[in-house]
């Protein structure tokens, strides 16, 4: 559905059919004079628009804006990009001069024409903290509200909260099959139900046809279908707890480390092979960038990389070097990839701290069709009125970070799963499934591949890489994006 504004002598003049704005953070200013479309906060569903001389089209629809000569096909580096985990523009699209609406634009439309223009978003004031604020966003919905329960540090405060707030939904656990030794922490209160998934309902490509408008990636569909599959255990509406962990998260840099800086001395990420003989040693660590969890704090999971810049461009978790690419395949991502992230940092660098975070988050992983409390303005608010201090420390030792969540659990006594990235579980997911449909697989990128076709890719060197089981492991979710892009590719032929 989109609708036309018209600048004409006589005014402004509304065609066509007004969308659907709800689940877009997008607000919408019509007069008699004037019109404003302004992306006033981060939301799962994207809004389109393209410009003319005369007039601006705009709408939800991302196929109503398809030009009359057929479907558009991304460039190659940017089809690389989105093998290798990059994000694309911040307002880039698959169709040409059709742009998405980015939080923080503004496009107005007047008798002297149509302009697009920058307003930083503004969340309403509060003095909540993000548990009370939660609160309020669950106390809004119908009371027949479900919470897809993984057990991690953003579903288990979710439901605490819930719990806390005198609400009882049900928790929807859905078991992969993953880790046989992971049972999510149990809330007072609340029933979990369990809900066997099979990895291959996910992540299985085959239903890809090429018709679809943009290439669908597992990063985002796979969360949807899993979705999908807990709400034939419910009717109501579901509930995650994603990007909450994102948004009270601080870095280590940014926190107390004492009297210059001595308690950098015992924090744990900086010895896993033993502890730092001085503090020079500590703040050259910090330099480079990135520090890492010690074993054992993760729960059953492996120690996952913690960046402590400034939140780098949205790069969906999974991002690696994808092997078997050619020379012209290196050059052409390289180049995209460059692009992309000077855009992203422009654009990041304009929004409010939680904003980013939500904004960079949803970019990467999107909704999985769940209702998120992460994107309540109220939410936001909350979140963004803390400072470092109250969000990380290092205690005993320890970097601890996410303390508002962590709080909140302790007071219940519940202590969640661990602390791995959010596609920790999909990375496994795509293992198992690559190992399980290796043969397949093979055949399929050895028969025919329209990204070799492009001279893009190397089939016999992505074939080594999938035949060997360290390899596998470490690229499997760019092979298996690589897998469902070829596959719309030769669909669009």
């Amino acid at each position: 559905m989109v609708e036309t504004v018209k600048v004409t002598a006589r005014g402004i003049v509304y065609e066509d059919r007004r969308p659907d704005l709800n689940g877009s953070g997008v607000t919408v200013h019509r007069a008699a004079g004037s019109f404003e479309l302004r992306g006033a906060g981060p939301g799962p569903r994207d809004v389109f628009y393209r410009i003319h001389r005369d007039r601006l089209v705009w709408g939800t629809d991302l196929a109503a804006l398809m030009p009359s000569d057929g479907p558009a096909t991304p460039d190659p580096g940017t089809m690389l990009g989105l093998i290798q985990g990059i994000s694309p523009a911040p307002d880039a699209t698959i169709v040409p001069e059709v742009h998405r609406l980015v939080v923080g634009t503004t496009v107005r439309v007047s008798p002297d024409g149509i302009s697009v223009g920058r307003v930083s978003p503004e969340l309403p004031r509060t003095r909540r903290s993000p548990a009370e604020a939660v609160a309020a966003a669950l106390h809004d919905l119908d009371r027949d509200f479900a919470i897809a329960y993984s057990g991690g540090l953003g579903s288990a405060f979710v439901a605490a909260v819930a719990a806390q707030a005198g609400l009882r939904p049900t928790l929807l656990h859905a078991d992969l099959g993953l880790d046989q030794g992971s049972v999510p922490a149990a809330i007072a209160g609340l029933p979990v139900e369990r809900v066997p998934v099979e990895v291959g309902d996910l992540l299985d490509h085959q239903w890809i046809t090429g018709e679809e408008i943009q290439p669908p990636l597992p990063d985002v569909e796979a969360t949807r279908r899993l979705t999908a599959r807990l709400a034939t255990r419910h009717t109501g509406e579901i509930v995650g707890g994603s990007l909450l962990a994102d948004l009270a998260s601080t870095k280590l840099p940014m926190i107390d480390a004492g009297v210059r800086g001595w308690r950098l001395l015992g924090c744990e990420p900086f010895h896993i092979a033993g502890t730092l003989p001085a503090l020079g040693d500590a703040r050259a660590l910090l330099a480079k960038g990135v520090v890492y969890s010690p074993p054992g704090r993760g729960g059953p999971h492996e120690p996952e990389a913690q960046p402590i810049a400034t939140p780098p461009p949205p790069s969906a978790t999974g991002a690696g070097d994808l092997p078997g690419l050619t020379g012209r395949g290196r050059e052409l991502f390289e180049s995209a990839h460059r692009g992309s992230t000077a855009m992203w940092k422009e654009h990041l660098s304009e929004l409010g701290s939680s904003v980013q975070r939500a904004v960079a988050g949803l970019q990467e992983r999107g909704d999985g069709g769940l209702r998120l409390p992460a994107l309540d303005p109220g939410v936001l608010a909350a979140v963004d009125r803390l400072t470092p201090r109250q969000l990380g420390r290092i205690r005993h030792g320890v970097f601890e970070n996410h303390l508002p969540l962590r709080r909140v659990l302790a007071a219940r006594g519940v202590r969640p799963a661990g602390t791995a990235t959010p596609a920790y579980w999909l990375r496994l997911a795509a293992t198992k499934h690559l190992l399980q449909e290796r043969e397949k697989v093979v055949a399929g990128l050895s028969r025919q591949s329209a990204l070799a076709d492009l001279g893009l890719i190397e089939p016999a060197a992505v074939v080594r890489a999938i035949e060997d089981g360290h390899q596998l492991a470490q690229h499997a979710l760019p092979i298996l994006r690589l897998v469902w892009v070829d596959r719309w590719l030769w669909g669009r032929r």
